[in-house]
């Protein structure tokens, strides 16, 4: 119809195009259902970084804007030998918010657990232990800086050198009551799924769920789910929830959750015990198991946990995780 504003393309920026004044596109690592992200050149630093967008089909909802801003602020302010870096906040000469961050080389841990045929990949008990310590490490950061991460997964860490890095805040916020929220929905703790009150328990969870993962070589819940992939699915649930400005103390929230008809078993059941699928030493496969208690209270917290992991961290070594080269935001 004449005079109708046409409907924004979807498509992601070309390579070798500008993206932002000053950023050239090298590579379009991937796309979610509100962002994408890039590999760039900064031409005022003269080296490599990522950029962080939203999709131009979601460029005019406000909720998206708004938590991508957030996540730029947080991360520009907060800092941790375990979190990635924010160099800027710039703009799109359509007006899209972009956040610079700094290119970590490595690959996400969803990527080096990914099976190799029918043989699932996972990790050594000593290297598990080193991964939690680490993350227990940043986790506790964010908690007493008052925060709570909700979305602790293989594909928000990338792994380089031995060392963990913590590389997305998307779904950040304070502690307190909340509706149903967004999350990944293999890794959410049964009181996100079902909404109440969120504490540093809800990320307690999520490292059990990670260390479960990396020593099993499977999430959780995937014999209850057949249908489930080898990739950090999002979750069904609404990922425009918590819109709350987080910097400003407030501890409402503006959760929308959307009945996609997914089941969630976490909140019904409980986890296989980890050494029922694999020999461990028992007191490692207890720590995790205890991780992914139903009730948020029976959990162990965050410096608990810390103190169990560095039992098992093997004697005389130091950050024992396998490492690959290459650039790990698009994994």
């Amino acid at each position: 119809m004449t005079g109708m504003t046409p409907a924004p393309s979807a498509a992601p920026a070309v390579v070798g195009s500008l993206l932002a004044p000053g950023y050239r596109v090298l590579d379009h690592l991937s796309r979610g259902n509100r962002l994408d992200v890039y590999d760039a050149w900064s031409i005022e630093r003269d080296s490599r970084c990522v950029l962080k967008t939203l999709r131009p089909d979601r460029a005019d909802e406000p909720s998206a804007r708004r938590m991508l801003l957030l996540e730029g602020r947080l991360l520009r302010r907060l800092t941790h030998p375990h979190l990635v870096r924010a160099y800027d906040i710039v703009t799109t000469a359509d007006g899209r918010p972009v956040v610079v961050l700094e290119t970590l080389a490595g690959e996400t841990l969803s990527h080096l657990l990914q099976p190799t045929g029918r043989a699932r990949r996972r990790l050594d008990p000593g290297d598990a232990a080193e991964l939690g310590r680490q993350l227990c490490s940043v986790v506790g950061y964010l908690h007493r800086s008052g925060y709570l991460h909700r979305d602790l997964k293989p594909a928000n860490m990338v792994v380089e050198s031995g060392r963990i890095t913590l590389i997305d805040l998307s779904l950040v916020r304070r502690p307190g009551r909340a509706r149903s929220g967004a999350g990944t929905a293999d890794y959410m703790a049964p009181e996100q799924v079902r909404g109440g009150l969120l504490t540093s328990a809800v990320d307690v969870w999520g490292i059990g769920a990670v260390l479960y993962t990396a020593l099993a070589g499977r999430r959780p819940f995937d014999h209850l789910l057949p249908e489930a992939s080898d990739t950090d699915d999002e979750s069904g649930l609404d990922d425009r929830s918590d819109t709350q400005e987080p910097i400003d103390g407030a501890h409402g929230s503006t959760d929308v959750t959307e009945d996609t008809g997914r089941t969630y078993p976490q909140v019904a059941v409980r986890a296989p015990a980890l050494g029922t699928l694999r020999p461990l030493p028992h007191g490692l496969a207890a720590l995790v198991d205890a991780c992914l208690e139903p009730e948020p209270g029976r959990r162990p917290s965050v410096d608990e946990l810390s103190a169990g992991l560095a039992a098992w961290l093997p004697a005389g070594t130091d950050a024992p995780l396998a490492d690959r080269s290459g650039t790990a935001h698009g994994r």
